[in-house]
């Protein structure tokens, strides 16, 4: 009950590309997160397998638990290297979210195009908090919450934005 109710708050406050004034954004939501490409049932991996490829990433960090969103990367995406620094996309699901702060600590982990996804964003009390402390992280510049999961960009060249984007 306290998850849909989320949710609805969530659908209230939310928008689509219409509400988006960013080109890069613009961009990341109608070519990415809108494609009609399905590659997962769970939304917060067929996020991220989207954003590999529409990104064109080449460098991709995940946790050492992470298997199912290995498996289908190594299976759709092959030529994707998985790496422990300078990664084009990080992937923390729900268990790992709490290593963000940690990863963004580090300097070798980030770097300007570098899109840090989490999923599980709304799952507890605690990634709540984690969610709300790197919006106002300063290296963060923009954030799209699609409630199931968190994208964080550090483009340097970007103003600080928060966007609720549903998908």
């Amino acid at each position: 009950m306290q998850q849909l109710l989320k949710f609805l708050k969530f659908l209230l406050s939310a928008t689509n590309q219409h509400g988006v004034h960013s080109p890069f954004i613009y961009g990341y939501v109608t070519k990415c997160l809108y494609s009609k490409k399905k590659y997962s049932r769970s939304k917060s991996l067929n996020v991220l397998l989207k954003s590999i490829v529409y990104f064109g990433s080449e460098r991709v960090m995940l946790r050492e638990n992470e298997e199912e969103p290995k498996r289908l990367i190594n299976k759709i995406i092959p030529k994707v290297k998985f790496v422990l620094t300078d990664a084009d996309i990080i992937y923390l699901s729900k268990q790992n979210i709490s290593k963000a702060e940690t990863l963004l600590s580090n300097e070798t982990n980030i770097h300007n195009n570098t899109m840090l996804l989490l999923n599980g964003i709304y799952e507890s009390k605690k990634n709540e908090i984690i969610w709300d402390a790197l919006k106002k992280h300063p290296k963060v510049t923009v954030t799209v919450d699609m409630f199931y999961c968190g994208a964080v960009f550090f483009r340097e060249e970007q103003a600080k934005e928060h966007f609720k984007i549903r998908i």
